[in-house]
């Protein structure tokens, strides 16, 4: 018998006692998370990401993984047997001229090509940026051409330009009674005219970036300093160069991330001559692992590579975000 109240009993029915004998089913941590995971957006999330992971992984972070276990081998790519020999690449490379001449060139077209694409495209940006100028997008759309060129026609073309025989530079050189060079042969100009290509396909990309950073910054800022009686080149140095810094910063570790992974302008123009005067990091790399078949070596010059490029990429988390608003 059930109290139910005091002085009353009631009847106990099978029913009531089967319920009171079982015991009472708790929710488990684990069931509570998948049930809540399956009531999320995650599951989608994840069934629409899994295509681009499979392709990331076995088209990107595979070959990198490989590319870090075989810079501890010695292998010729003529046998399949690879060597284990540790660090052994890496002391090789240190010790290495070829190697530092490499890094060397590579620092100096990096610096090259970003400053004076840098410079120029802030530049044409500003003008591009003016009310009066008539055919804006046509002046854009010209500019921003050399980014979508193929780099190997655009090779080409410099090829013919700088031709010493019919090239268009020593044409025009020798129209006013000036000689010529033979510019991809020369020793110290060889490297200048592969930069100048450099430049001219940087310039575009620069140039977009800077004209829709310059179109974020309020007209009032400028007004009000020509009100005060700033001229142009003030403004230009006082209020633009500043407030443009952060997109300066980014173009900058962009640049030379693009420089440092620089080759098939080289191996079209010069294949890295003469005398190794244009032979940049990626055409060293090639060079030792596809034409000398030391794949352990090749692959220890594209770690260093991997690192550099890494560290400016986490530079530039750093200094301008990553895909995060600016703040105030």
């Amino acid at each position: 018998m059930i109290r139910a109240t005091p002085g009353f009993l009631l009847p106990e029915s099978p029913t009531m006692r089967h319920s009171l004998s079982l015991p009472h089913h708790r929710t488990t941590p684990l069931k509570a998370s998948w049930q809540q995971f399956r009531r999320s957006d995650l599951p989608t999330a994840i069934l629409f990401l899994l295509p681009s992971v499979v392709i990331l992984a076995t088209f990107s972070f595979y070959p990198i993984g490989a590319a870090f276990r075989l810079s501890l081998f010695k292998w010729d790519n003529m046998v399949p047997e690879q060597i284990f020999i540790g660090l052994q690449n890496f002391l090789t490379l240190i010790h290495t001229g070829r190697f530092w001449n490499s890094l060397q060139v590579t620092l100096e077209y990096t610096a090259g090509v970003t400053a004076i694409s840098l410079a120029l495209g802030l530049v044409l940006a500003v003008a591009l940026n003016e009310r009066w100028l008539a055919l804006k997008g046509l002046w854009r759309s010209l500019y921003f051409l050399p980014v979508v060129t193929p780099t190997v026609a655009a090779a080409m073309v410099w090829m013919l330009i700088f031709n010493p025989g019919f090239g268009l530079v020593n044409t025009v050189l020798r129209s006013l009674h000036l000689q010529g060079l033979n510019w991809l042969a020369d020793l110290h100009w060889a490297l200048p005219t592969v930069m100048s290509l450099g430049i001219w396909r940087r310039i575009g990309f620069n140039l977009v970036i800077y004209l829709a950073a310059l179109q974020g910054i309020p007209q009032d800022y400028y007004e009000s300093a020509q009100v005060d009686g700033a001229n142009t080149w003030q403004r230009f140095i006082q209020l633009t160069v500043p407030l443009l810094r952060s997109t300066t910063v980014m173009l900058v570790i962009l640049g030379v991330i693009d420089s440092f992974l620089v080759f098939d302008q080289v191996m079209v123009l010069t294949r890295g001559g003469p005398a190794n005067a244009t032979e940049v990091i990626g055409q060293y790399l090639y060079t030792t692992a596809f034409s000398l078949s030391k794949m352990g070596l090749g692959a220890a010059i594209s770690v260093v590579m991997f690192l550099v490029i890494a560290i400016f990429t986490l530079l530039q988390w750093r200094f301008v975000g990553f895909g995060a608003a600016e703040e105030d």
